[in-house]
């Protein structure tokens, strides 16, 4: 069984979703069902192989988007980041021990998602409540890491390019320091290893030996 691989405007990662009657290449932006409601994401692989659907795990893609929906996908994002300034600003006067990342407004228009990095547990009950009588719509708290903070605001690294986790990284290898010091020997300054997000860079992972450096 074939899958295709959607991306959502603010997800970290891809989801699988069976075709259905369409038939979509890569880069279409399709509608889908989500268990958030209906959401537009683009596709970002066809055809991946994958175990038959035996316990309907996958959903189907509802249709390619037309004009209309993407006008109305564009209009949900110029939304979202007018939410922003309110969002952070509430953060501030409730001090909260928390880093407001972004906001974006679902397709349907009925919920708003509020990313945010946190070192530790937040009680983010009265920001919940302030934000959905200011919004008037449901309100829905995301917590991410920050690699998944630099992959949402995008950015470029010290080679110029723009950063491999937005670009066109799927998914995230696990980073060590042992890829550091293969490539840079005794001569690691963080600056070289480091990326946006503060971790070591996930470009260090492209010209390691595996047969000299051990992946943890």
């Amino acid at each position: 069984m074939n899958v295709v691989g959607i991306k959502f405007n603010s997800a970290v990662k891809i989801y699988d979703f069976l075709p259905g009657t369409t038939k979509p290449e890569i880069n279409n932006w399709v509608l889908v069902d989500t268990t958030q409601g209906k959401e537009m994401g683009r596709v970002v692989y066809i055809n991946k192989e994958v175990q038959d659907n035996t316990e309907g795990e996958f959903k189907e893609i509802i249709k390619i988007a037309d004009e209309k929906d993407i006008d109305r996908y564009n209009r949900m994002i110029a939304e979202g980041e007018v939410h922003f300034p309110r969002y952070q600003e509430c953060v501030k006067e409730m001090a909260l021990d928390m880093k407001p990342v972004k906001t974006e407004v679902s397709f349907d228009g009925e919920r708003v998602v509020c990313y945010f990095t946190a070192e530790n547990r937040v009680d983010f009950r009265e920001l919940i409540r302030e934000l959905s009588r200011d919004f008037k719509k449901s309100i829905i708290m995301r917590q991410i890491g920050p690699r998944d903070e630099a992959k949402l605001l995008d950015g470029y690294g010290i080679c110029g390019q723009r950063v491999c986790c937005k670009r066109f990284l799927t998914k995230t290898e696990s980073i060590t320091m042992d890829m550091a010091r293969e490539q840079f020997e005794n001569n690691i300054n963080a600056n070289k290893v480091t990326g946006l997000c503060g971790r070591l860079m996930c470009c260090l992972a492209f010209e390691v030996d595996p047969s000299k450096t051990k992946r943890k």
